[in-house]
């Protein structure tokens, strides 16, 4: 066998013939591999060494197995090379189109070893095919870490190696397989016992004893003790005499019955649908002309839905603009984050009433339930959002616009998928970077990540309305004019700040679109859901915490001062750290001092919500709200430079936690932030020079 003591991690590549080994073999190691036969045979052995994050992993191709009772010199070749644990980890890959029969070769792996990965080949031919496989319920009841890989379009391969590498250094639990084999459970624990006195080689006694029932020649071998080989032929003997079966059928039967249970609910197979309406919507959203605006149009009204359900936005501004302001109201007071909200709301007074007031009181009832309250705001928001995607992907329509719009997003280094962010993030930046997942390659998913918070969401368009209301009093067509400006440049900064991340990456060409497109059909309920919850379960567990943890911080710097906790904001520590940012904004803008410490706590003091920093300024003001702008005394040209830097200056702080989880870099997070605030600073300065000059 080829040397592999040179490498970090050693990788045993196994699958079933047609799984797509050699293609993903030649994918992951460019074909520079070595070539030799394995001792004693004429079977013809590949391995390869890549470099991954630091680390050298050899991968070992070994040759076609549909089970571990080989009928073929290759397969033999396969069975002792894991029987002899040459490897640091296992990885069986599985073909999604024939799933049912070819699970069975990892449950088996998984029984004799407790380091395996399963790789499902062909993720780009599954949709296409009408097949969706919850990967995380698969991964659940085997036990074992289970990643969706395409070999062909690259999706998937970099998590597969990181997955490998963890697995390898114990980061990823990957327990053996148990499974249930009914009558034979007594007489395997019967040998178990014989076989304590044997070396297995590092076997599990349970495996060994089970093969040896099976009549295993490798394992009889292995175990070579003529008392315990004599011992098992016994049991075998006497359980066929028994149970009028042998002991190796009742196995097979056992493992495809567990195999049954390990697909059930988690396999669903959909018929495409065919007739004119679907010939009809194929061709449309394929046309190169109607295509495009076709698909926004698509987008659009699918997430009005979805926003409005959710918070009310944008039903609630167009009910506004036409004078219902009551109906706006009760919008968002009944949608789902508004009942979020007035659940928290009544939960925090009812504390109150108990505890009393003080500062512990403040502590449980703003801080630790008003963080939660935070969090769990969001959670119908991307539970909502992820499902509509969801929808569109399963439908067959998502793909069918991404490919409409390739080719306009390749112009700033993305992929026609990029487009579900941007649209997202007009409602919530938070589902927005969440979305970064659905991109072609790392790199797109970084660059969406940075772009994302500049996209003026709903929070942002609060503030923005009550500035251009202020500015532009009773004079409809000058504001809607100067809200569209902003969302232009909105928009422009997501495709800029694309370009100029992928540049800085030293990745000249855009993300190359290589994917199957599935025939229209009905979405299934149950892969919307899986889809859905799954996106869902990872932001309350990863930025759900996160957002919790920096929702209490920022609390805490209004709730207390230098002199310890305050009753006054003007007094907090983010009043201290306004009166800072307050000398900025006098000397660049010339607000006067008295409102540029407020301005200065607005802006601190929105990072937890941007719609904070109206009432921030409102408070502090001692007025209301509709009046927080006009109490401020600003000149035009410092207004508007002020909403500028508003608009663009920084996410919320769960935007930020969010971009920080699904990076996984605290460098990256913190360079995003900083050029936010130096693009904010530059295009408010400019905005400034520029009305200075004409007013």
């Amino acid at each position: 066998m080829a040397d592999v003591g040179i490498c970090d991690v050693v990788v045993a590549v196994v699958g079933q013939p047609s799984t797509g080994k050699s293609t993903f073999f030649t994918y992951v190691t460019g074909e520079v591999v070595r070539i030799a036969t394995w001792p004693g045979t004429t079977v013809e052995q590949r391995v390869a060494r890549v470099d991954f994050e630091g680390r050298s992993l050899c991968l070992v191709d070994l040759p076609g197995i549909y089970g571990l009772t080989p009928t073929s010199p290759e397969e033999r070749v396969t069975k002792r090379y894991l029987m002899a644990g040459g490897a640091d980890v296992v990885l069986v890959l599985v073909d999604p189109l024939v799933i049912e029969r070819s699970v069975y070769l990892p449950i088996q792996v998984a029984e004799m070893g407790d380091r395996v990965v399963v790789a499902i080949t062909k993720w780009d031919l599954v949709h296409k095919a009408g097949v969706h496989i919850d990967v995380e319920t698969l991964s659940r009841r085997l036990g074992v870490p289970v990643v969706p890989i395409s070999s062909i379009t690259g999706e998937g391969i970099r998590e597969l190696l990181s997955t490998i590498v963890r697995v390898a250094e114990g980061g990823v639990e990957s327990p053996r397989v148990r499974v249930d084999y009914g009558p034979l459970e007594s007489y395997i624990s019967k040998l178990s016992e014989v076989l304590s006195r044997v070396d297995t080689r590092g076997l599990p006694r349970r495996w060994v004893s089970l093969r040896l029932l099976e009549g295993d020649s490798e394992v009889r071998e292995l175990v070579g003790d003529p008392e315990v080989l004599g011992y098992a032929d016994t049991l075998r003997e006497e359980f066929r005499r028994t149970f009028g079966r042998l002991p190796e059928d009742v196995a097979v039967f056992a493992r495809y019955e567990y195999a049954s249970e390990v697909l059930r609910g988690a396999v669903v197979r959909v018929r495409a649908g065919v007739g004119r309406v679907v010939e009809v919507l194929d061709r449309l959203y394929l046309d190169p002309l109607i295509g495009p605006p076709l698909s926004l149009l698509t987008l659009f009204a699918v997430f009005l839905v979805a926003f409005t359900v959710n918070t009310g936005f944008p039903l609630n501004v167009v009910l506004r603009y036409a004078g219902l302001e009551g109906v706006a109201e009760v919008l968002e007071t009944y949608s789902l984050s508004g009942l979020i909200g007035k659940a928290f709301s009544a939960l925090g007074e009812l504390i109150r009433s108990y505890l009393g007031e003080g500062w512990l009181t403040a502590l449980v009832c703003d801080g630790v339930i008003g963080g939660l309250g935070t969090v769990l705001s969001f959670t119908p928001l991307v539970l909502v959002v992820s499902a509509a995607i969801a929808v569109l992907e399963d439908s067959g329509i998502g793909p069918r616009m991404v490919v409409s719009l390739h080719r306009f997003f390749s112009l700033f280094g993305l992929s026609g998928r990029s487009l579900y962010p941007l649209v997202v993030g007009f409602g919530c930046n938070v589902p927005a970077a969440l979305q970064s997942r659905i991109s072609i390659d790392e790199v797109e998913r970084l660059e969406v990540l940075a772009a994302v918070p500049f996209i003026i969401c709903q929070a942002r368009l609060v503030v923005m309305t009550y500035f251009v209301q202020t500015l532009l009093p009773g004079r409809p067509l000058l504001q809607a004019a100067l809200m569209l400006l902003l969302y232009t440049v909105s928009v422009a900064l997501y495709l800029l700040t694309a370009k100029l991340v992928r540049r800085a990456l030293r990745v000249r060409e855009p993300p190359e679109l290589v994917m199957e497109v599935p025939p229209l059909h009905r979405p299934s309920p149950r892969v919307v859901w899986w889809n859905s919850w799954l996106r869902t379960r990872h932001f309350l567990a990863k930025a759900g915490v996160l957002i919790f943890l920096l929702s209490l911080l920022s609390w805490a710097s209004v709730a207390l001062g230098p002199s310890g906790p305050v009753g006054d904001p003007s007094e907090s520590y983010a009043a201290v750290m306004g009166s800072g940012i307050g000398r900025v904004l006098t000397y660049l803008y010339g607000v006067s001092e008295e409102s540029a410490w407020k301005v200065g706590f607005a802006l601190i003091y929105g990072t937890v919500a941007k719609e904070g920093l109206v009432t921030s300024i409102a408070q502090l003001s001692a007025v209301e709200e509709r009046e927080a702008v006009e109490a401020l005394g600003l000149t035009a040209p410092q207004a508007v430079s002020l909403l500028v830097f508003f608009m663009f200056y920084i996410p919320c702080i769960p935007t930020i936690a969010t971009v920080y989880q699904e990076s996984r870099s605290l460098r990256f997070t913190l360079a995003v932030v900083a050029y936010q605030v130096t693009v904010a600073l530059t295009l408010s300065t400019l905005s400034y020079l520029l009305l200075s000059l004409l007013v």
